[in-house]
C-alpha cells in the first residue's frame, strides 16, 4: 500500500485545511510514494515511541501532535528534536500528523468525546468554514459526457453530495487574427464547486480529454460558506445530573482516576456541557455566550481557572493527554479497509501523575 493512498483515504474524512492557521499538520517526514506495510499510532512522536517503531520495523508513524511545529533552521545531533528526525530518516520512517484537523471534522475527535460523555447530539463551538471555489470550463458538445465523467471520477465532494455539476448550452465566438469572418461553435459550460487544490486537480484532468490545445476556463472563490466541523462541542444531557455525579460518571467513560475540578458546589445540576479536547481555554469567550452548567477541556492554567470561577462558570480538567489519546481510536476506523497493513498502537503513559 502507498503511503499517498493512506493519506488521501485520511484527509477525505480530516482534511488538513481544517487545521488551526498555527499548526502544522500532513505528512512531515517521508516519500509519499513509500510503500507501507506496518502502521504505528501514536499520540506524541516521543524518542521512546520512535525507537518502539524501528524496533519493530514500522514505515508509517501517524501522531496526533505534530513533531515539527515551527520552522526549523538546522536538522543535526545537538537537539532531541534533530535526533528524532534524523533517526526516522535514517531508518525509513516515515511521520503523518493529524492534529486540529482531526478535531474540528465533524466526525472528529471533539465529537467523539462528547459522545463518550453523554452527548446524543451536539453542536459545534467554534464554526469551521471551508474557502470554496467554482470552476467553469467550456467544452465542445461532443465532449460533454467524457468531462462529465471526468469530474464524477475526480471524487469533487461538498456537504455529502458526490459529483455535482452545473451545465449549460452556450454559444462560443472568435476571429482568427488577420481574417474579418466570425465563426462560432456550440459549447457547454460546466460548472463544479470545491475546494481550490480540488478545482485545478479536475482543470488539469479535462485538460487530458479536451479537444482544444487552449481549454477556456475561470476558476474564482465564492462567497457561500459552508461549514465544515469546527473546534468543540456543546450538548444537553438526556438525564441531569449533580455536578459530583457527573464528575464519576465522566471518570468511568474516559478511564480517568483523578479529575481537577472547579466547583462551587458540587450539588448543582449539570445539564448544559461544552467540551473541547486538549486544551481549550483560549476559547472561554465563546464557552461564556452559551450558558453552559460546565466546560470540560485541559491544561487549565491557575488564573484561567480563576477568572472562570468569579463569573460562575465551574470547569472539569481532564488532562491533555487522558482527552486526547483515543486518537487511534478514529485513525483505525480510517485505515480498516487496508487488511494488508499491520496497525499497531504505542503510547507512552500520561507524563503527570496523581497520588
Amino acid at each position: 500500500m502507498r503511503l499517498s493512498e493512506i493519506t488521501k483515504k485520511l484527509e477525505k474524512t480530516f482534511p488538513r485545511d481544517m487545521a488551526e492557521s498555527w499548526d502544522n499538520v500532513g505528512l512531515l517526514v517521508g516519500e509519499r510514494n513509500k510503500d507501507i506495510k506496518k502502521i504505528q499510532i501514536s499520540l506524541d512522536a516521543t524518542e521512546g515511541v520512535i525507537e518502539e517503531a524501528v524496533k519493530n520495523k514500522v514505515d508509517l508513524i501517524i501522531t496526533h501532535h505534530p513533531l515539527i511545529f515551527s520552522p526549523l533552521k538546522a536538522v543535526n545531533d545537538s537537539t532531541m528534536l534533530g535526533k528524532k528526525i534524523i533517526k526516522l530518516i535514517k531508518n525509513d520512517i516515515a511521520l503523518y500528523s493529524m492534529h486540529t484537523n482531526i478535531d474540528s471534522a465533524e466526525n472528529g475527535l471533539n465529537r467523539y468525546i462528547a459522545e463518550l460523555i453523554g452527548a446524543k447530539e451536539s453542536k459545534i463551538i467554534s464554526q469551521h468554514y471551508r474557502d470554496i471555489y467554482k470552476l467553469a470550463i467550456y467544452v465542445p458538445k461532443e465532449s460533454y459526457l467524457e468531462v462529465i465523467r471526468k469530474i464524477q471520477d475526480m471524487g469533487v465532494s461538498l456537504e455529502g453530495y458526490d459529483g455535482v455539476s452545473y451545465s449549460t448550452e452556450c454559444l462560443e465566438r472568435y476571429k482568427l487574427s488577420g481574417e474579418e469572418d466570425v465563426y462560432t461553435i456550440n459549447n457547454m459550460k460546466i460548472e463544479v464547486i470545491g475546494e481550490k487544490s480540488k478545482m485545478f486537480q479536475v482543470l488539469n484532468e479535462i485538460r487530458k480529454i479536451h479537444s482544444y490545445d487552449e481549454v477556456a476556463y475561470e476558476i474564482f472563490s465564492i462567497e457561500n460558506k459552508y461549514i465544515d466541523g469546527g473546534i468543540g462541542r456543546f450538548f444537553s444531557l438526556e438525564n441531569p445530573l449533580s455536578f459530583k455525579d457527573y464528575v464519576e460518571f465522566i471518570k468511568e467513560k474516559l478511564s480517568i482516576e483523578a479529575l481537577r475540578i472547579v466547583a462551587a458546589n458540587e450539588e448543582k445540576q449539570i445539564k448544559k456541557v461544552a467540551v473541547i479536547n486538549g486544551s481549550g481555554m483560549s476559547f472561554l469567550k465563546k464557552i461564556k455566550k452559551l450558558d453552559v452548567d460546565v466546560f470540560i477541556t485541559g491544561d487549565i492554567k491557575y488564573h484561567e481557572a480563576l477568572d472562570a470561577a468569579e463569573e460562575g462558570l465551574d470547569l472539569i480538567d481532564l488532562g491533555h493527554y487522558e482527552s486526547e489519546h483515543f486518537f487511534n481510536h478514529l485513525v483505525k476506523d480510517e485505515l480498516f479497509e487496508f487488511k494488508d497493513v499491520e496497525i499497531k498502537v504505542i503510547n507512552e503513559k500520561p507524563i503527570f501523575k496523581y497520588r
